[in-house]
């Protein structure tokens, strides 16, 4: 059977390449992909071929036979289309929203593209865990699989629901005892409201000493492990490792910031670091927002899902989660 044609066009070539490439031979995505950066040749490719779904940039204008659906990339998150800036995995997750679920589960069932979520702020007292543990339990009620991971000095989840398993054993079992880490990992899983969730480390100096390079190691094997549809890290800064390891490995990120001076001045320099030292892909796949103060909250983990904080949650992320 025929594949069906998703066509590419804008006037950026190199954007047109990388994003061909990134569909095809990666994401592997059930169509056959084309590119084109001049209107002359789409036009001639028209004229020989059905067009099932064509991505063009928003300032294009598509009037072609045999063209199906045209779906619009934008300069600026739309709810109808593509946002340019987004990640390779977050565009083919768009798709999914926009085209239906049902064109991509004709890809290989063996195949799991993970998609690592970035939470990290500069910024003390964001709320930023209680919204990582929302977002997780959404997407797990939604039928994602979810893996959530907290990187806190203190974040004051030690005790409570866990078998005594923390993420200091389980990257032990990583570092020393290869052979038996998936087992301790799958035995040190917690779960919340079908969110799955490996307690915090005890003590953050026992991360603290973690090199870059075995972060990157830790966080292939568990994309490697084809489990999850989702790894949300909530992340801080003692971590070796936090740029290049674990942000620009994050198809997005949510920086949770405050309104006062100190707060915005602490972003401030945060950002200016990423352009001094050519991090912009960061800052490009970063989302930043503030979360008004929620009083009452509950201590308890799977019940922070039933509170106003999701109504929060969903609006801040409904560009990359079609809420």
């Amino acid at each position: 059977m025929k594949k069906k044609i998703l066509a590419l066009y804008d006037s950026n070539i190199s954007y047109m390449e990388r994003l061909q490439k990134y569909l095809s031979d990666y994401a592997k995505i059930p169509f056959s992909v084309y590119a084109f950066a001049s209107e002359n040749k789409l036009l001639d490719f028209t004229n020989q071929e059905e067009v099932d779904y064509l991505m063009a940039s928003g300032d294009k204008n598509i009037d072609m036979k045999n063209v199906g659906r045209v779906i619009r990339i934008y300069e600026n998150a739309q709810n109808d289309g593509v946002y340019r800036y987004s990640a390779g995995d977050a565009i083919v997750n768009r798709l999914e929203n926009i085209i239906g679920i049902e064109e991509f589960e004709k890809k290989n069932s063996g195949t799991k593209n993970v998609r690592f979520v970035g939470v990290y702020s500069p910024v003390a007292r964001t709320m930023k865990t209680s919204f990582s543990l929302v977002l997780g339990q959404l997407l797990a009620k939604r039928g994602n699989k979810v893996l959530y991971l907290n990187f806190e000095s203190f974040s004051g989840m030690g005790v409570g629901k866990n078998n005594g398993n923390n993420l200091s054993d389980v990257m032990y079992y990583f570092n020393n005892l290869k052979d038996s880490f998936r087992r301790k990992f799958e035995e040190s899983i917690i779960d919340y409201n079908g969110m799955d969730m490996i307690s915090p480390a005890y003590y953050y100096l026992d991360l603290s000493y973690v090199t870059a390079d075995k972060w990157e190691m830790f966080l292939q094997e568990l994309e490697d492990m084809k489990k999850y549809d989702v790894i949300i890290l909530d992340l801080s800064d003692y971590l070796q490792g936090l740029l290049d390891s674990f942000l620009v490995k994050c198809s997005i990120i949510y920086t949770l910031t405050a309104n006062d001076v100190k707060a915005q001045n602490k972003v401030f320099h945060y950002e200016q670091v990423l352009r001094e030292y050519n991090y912009d892909d960061i800052l490009n796949k970063t989302r930043k927002f503030t979360i008004p103060s929620i009083r009452n909250l509950p201590e308890d983990i799977d019940k922070l899902l039933f509170t106003e904080l999701s109504t929060y949650v969903k609006r801040e992320t409904k560009n990359e989660f079609a809420w």
